[in-house]
């Protein structure tokens, strides 16, 4: 079951999706093999800290984030991974590992570019047995996602 907070809030901000529940699964590859989706399409949110500020970063299901790159076009002296441990209350109610990328966080969402050309995306709705379907276009503009070239390693 979607927690109800992530459910209000994308009711209140009118984001359509469609709601998938399915068996267990950590990895982001594994979410893609049980949804029957390419990784190409299940957004990945990595939390990062950029000049000591923490965002998000979402990268296919397959691919690592490229931190340079994202250095590099957020005008940023440092991009790092942040440890769970470090972030995960910030994301009640989520379980760790299961954060959706939305704004309801209270963070900056970049997304890889070629990840916004995908007609919809598959998410995490703060389970690991929960997930979304949204329209990529309607995901971006409700939650003012950015998109950068090369923000997934190749």
């Amino acid at each position: 079951m979607i927690p109800e907070p992530i459910e209000k809030y994308l009711d209140a901000h009118h984001l359509s999706f469609a709601h998938h529940e399915h068996p267990r699964a950590v990895a982001a590859q594994k979410l893609a093999a049980v949804e029957h989706v390419s990784g190409h399409r299940v957004a990945k949110p990595v939390v990062v800290m950029l000049d000591g500020w923490l965002a998000i970063a979402v990268v296919p299901a397959h691919r690592p984030v490229d931190l340079e790159s994202l250095a590099r076009a957020t005008s940023s002296t440092k991009a790092e991974l942040v440890p769970e441990a470090a972030f995960a209350q910030r994301f009640w109610p989520c379980e760790r590992g299961a954060e959706p990328p939305l704004a309801m966080f209270g963070l900056p969402i970049y997304v890889d570019e070629a990840l916004s050309r995908e007609p919809f995306l598959v998410m995490r709705a703060g389970t690991h047995e929960d997930s979304i379907v949204v329209t990529t276009r309607d995901w971006m503009r409700s939650e003012g996602a950015r998109a950068l070239a090369g923000l997934a390693q190749a």
